[in-house]
């Protein structure tokens, strides 16, 4: 018992100093939370599209082969049109049986039977002169493309306009902070805490997909880029004093 009660001395006397310090440390004064927010739009650098062909023969050799020509009459039109070959990239090769419904005239029933072969072949291309996409788009029908996968608008360097969105939001919060302290006649201390509320994008949205493209279409496809959006999110603690 009586080692027990020298051990709890010993350590009181040990954690004294500490405790007195703690007990000495003044409590922390008004505070204040807030978040700042922002958002910024930019126009796009590029438009990444997919375009390729579908085709339907008796073989599979027949079915590839065709879609293989015309994937690459694709691949031409747009090396003619002056798109870098870095900016081609054959996306999808795909090559499955067909099949198609019959219906048995004795018993009614209706069951999918062979039917030939079915084969795409699909190529992403990176459009850097957005003022000419709908041009491209047209060159690309009159090669053999009858398969539009749809067109995403994107930045060169996204992170640019990352970063000027989140110091924007910081300058944001400051503001809030600096017009709160006015009203209440306080004066702002140092920032204690800084979180990042996150991002969100907004892109502009992929066109639709289209199928059955001929080359009959002659006049350049309407497309328009529109801007991209970021938004950013801070919450800052900021410490108050009295003036």
């Amino acid at each position: 018992m009586k080692r027990a009660l020298t051990a709890i001395t010993l350590l009181l006397l040990a954690l004294g100093p500490a405790l007195a310090q703690e007990a000495a440390r003044p409590a922390p004064g008004p505070r204040l939370h807030l978040s700042g927010k922002a958002t910024l739009e930019s126009a796009p650098d590029f438009a990444l599209i997919s375009v390729g062909v579908g085709a339907k023969a008796p073989t599979a050799a027949a079915a590839l082969d065709q879609t293989s020509a015309a994937a690459g009459r694709i691949v031409a039109a747009a090396r003619h049109f002056g798109i870098a070959p870095r900016d081609i990239q054959t996306s999808q090769v795909s090559l499955e049986p067909a099949f198609k419904p019959v219906r048995d005239p004795s018993s009614g029933a209706v069951e999918q039977r062979p039917d030939g072969y079915q084969a795409t072949n699909s190529v992403a291309v990176r459009v850097r002169e957005l003022g000419q996409l709908g041009e491209f788009l047209r060159q690309v029908v009159d090669g053999g493309a009858n398969r539009i996968g749809g067109i995403a608008f994107e930045l060169a360097d996204p992170g640019k306009l990352e970063r000027e969105a989140l110091a924007a939001a910081v300058k944001d919060a400051l503001r809030q902070a600096e017009v709160i302290a006015e009203a209440a006649g306080v004066k702002l201390g140092p920032i204690e805490e800084i979180r990042h509320g996150g991002r969100s994008d907004r892109p502009a949205p992929m066109r639709g997909y289209a199928r059955g493209a001929t080359a009959a279409a002659r006049a350049p496809v309407p497309v328009e880029a529109g801007a991209l959006e970021v938004s950013a999110e801070v919450d800052l603690v900021i410490s108050l004093r009295q003036p």
